[in-house]
């Protein structure tokens, strides 16, 4: 599988992975769409136990990628909102092409699109932005986050 092999440098020493991007996405839409995201709500929206969550937290926190508080909620670094808003601009731009190019159904999109984002580079986003004319919002009417700017990291 691609994914395990492709991952974000957020130091020199320390490469972001696959798994850990997940957790990033997952907590940048929380904030979005809950304005704000506890263990317990990444734990649901991953499918997994807290336990395991409250773990991958602490690399994150270590990596300076979240901001956690005792009893309080996780917050995304500024490093991990610009990852995380990286990583849902490939998201949402894949659902796109896979949906309108690909004529992919609807309710397949996202499942693709949670595997290839791993794997697209910023430089083919940024490509395949520019082929779909600019989408602002996905095929389910999400809207895609820094389309014009440069993906910045």
């Amino acid at each position: 599988m691609y994914s395990s092999c492709m991952r974000t440098n957020v130091s020199s020493t320390r490469p972001v992975t696959s798994t850990q991007e997940d957790y990033i996405r997952a907590m940048y839409i929380l904030e979005l769409e809950e304005k704000g995201a506890s263990v317990t709500q990444v734990a649901k929206r991953l499918k997994l136990s807290k336990s395991t969550v409250s773990e991958r937290i602490k690399e994150l926190v270590r990596d300076g990628l979240v901001v956690a508080k005792p009893y309080s909620d996780i917050a995304l670094s500024k490093k991990g909102l610009a990852l995380g808003e990286k990583l849902t601009f490939k998201h949402r731009l894949i659902e796109v092409f896979l949906y309108q190019t690909l004529k992919t159904p609807k309710d397949n999109i996202h499942k693709e699109a949670e595997l290839l984002e791993h794997a697209i580079s910023d430089d083919m986003a940024k490509r395949l932005a520019k082929f779909l004319n600019y989408p602002t919002k996905d095929p389910h009417g999400s809207p895609i986050p820094n389309i014009k700017k440069p993906i910045n990291y």
